[in-house]
């Protein structure tokens, strides 16, 4: 009895840490494939409505998949057209932010030892620093960094043109797919499978959307700001931030260094810093507090904790690309997890309040 108790709990302990080594070994070494068809089936979600809305005027199908496709292909054109300007330009000018941030300690440290703080371990530990010594006269050292950096972005570039087909086959198929996969479960409980399948469709395709129009939002509304307050690369610091607010805790606080950073130097004002980073903080709070979680009342509940462990886990494993991701695929196995009575455990960890 003892010996059969032990070997149940070994089996249930080792037959998923089995399965979680074979998924990441899968995952790690498919990338380049799974990405892509990720990326797709989410953007096919986030097109539907656009293309169910032009069906609606009777437009053959196969031409309203076509023009949304197009659209959406031209307006991520511009805006990532405009986003290398910018990124360009804090390039040349990095080495110059650089060396007033280096400038601006080296006059705070004069100014605490003139207050007599010179005594104390921290700063005569910083006295200690050669500040002078630290200015970044180019930036190909840098730029070696972020070119390695920006490997996956590199990538996932070449790799648009089959994102780009993936989606317009899936937004062309979609129905078909869906019959298909109901078929290949079994007829005997067709309508059971079909009813799981529309119900995680449907909370799947609902959370994607919403988490996209809050991103957008924040895109707008933080940029927005910056660009009122005057603060340099708007265009940059808007979007990043809207984009890391998708990770829990730290996401929204990474979003608001570069431009509290930004601001000080162009200003050398604390009070500009104050501005910035209660602007953010209001918006973020009015987001994080008020409305998602009212807009995803009745759909996909998820454990910030949990979200922020797998941001982790697929950041180790895809990079950037896999924290973006990371969202999205939790909602959707957190959805899958729901429906499959095996895997009801996992949804209940995974899930938040209530859930």
């Amino acid at each position: 009895m003892d010996i059969a108790k032990r070997y149940l709990t070994l089996q249930s302990v080792a037959l998923p840490l089995i399965a979680l080594a074979g998924g990441t070994a899968f995952f790690y070494f498919a990338a380049p494939i799974v990405i892509p068809i990720i990326i797709s089936i989410s953007l096919a979600y986030i097109l539907s409505p656009v293309v169910a809305r032009l069906d609606k005027f009777k437009f053959p199908h196969t031409f309203s998949v076509t023009v949304v496709l197009l659209v959406s292909l031209f307006i991520i054109g511009l805006l990532g057209y405009i986003l290398f300007l910018q990124v360009n330009n804090l390039a040349l000018e990095l080495p110059n932010y650089w060396n007033s941030i280096l400038k601006f300690l080296n006059e705070l440290k004069i100014k605490l030892t003139a207050l007599g703080l010179q005594n104390s371990a921290w700063l005569s530990s910083l006295e200690k620093i050669d500040i002078s010594a630290m200015n970044l006269k180019d930036f190909s050292g840098v730029g070696k960094y972020l070119a390695k950096g920006l490997s996956s972005v590199i990538s996932l570039f070449f790799g648009g043109f089959l994102i780009f087909f993936l989606t317009f086959f899936i937004l062309s198929d979609q129905k078909n797919l869906q019959n298909r996969l109901i078929k290949a479960l079994g007829s005997q409980e067709e309508k059971v499978a079909q009813n799981i399948l529309s119900e995680i469709n449907s909370q799947i395709k609902s959370f994607i959307l919403v988490k996209f129009l809050i991103t957008v939002a924040l895109t707008v509304v933080l940029t927005g700001g910056l660009l009122i307050m005057g603060v340099n690369y708007a265009y940059i610091w808007g979007p990043l931030a809207a984009i890391l607010n998708l990770i829990p805790f730290i996401g929204a606080v990474l979003g608001i260094i570069p431009p509290a950073l930004v601001a000080l130097i162009q200003y050398d004002s604390f009070w500009m810093v104050a501005v910035v980073v209660l602007f953010f903080v209001l918006v973020q709070a009015l987001e994080s507090n008020l409305i998602t979680p009212k807009l995803l009342a009745d759909k996909v509940n998820l454990n910030p904790l949990a979200i922020l462990i797998v941001s982790m886990y697929w950041g180790w494993l895809w990079g950037a690309i896999g924290v973006i991701l990371a969202v999205p695929i939790t909602a959707s196995f957190k959805v899958i997890c729901d429906h499959l009575e095996a895997l009801q455990p996992i949804g209940i960890l995974l899930g938040g309040k209530g859930k």
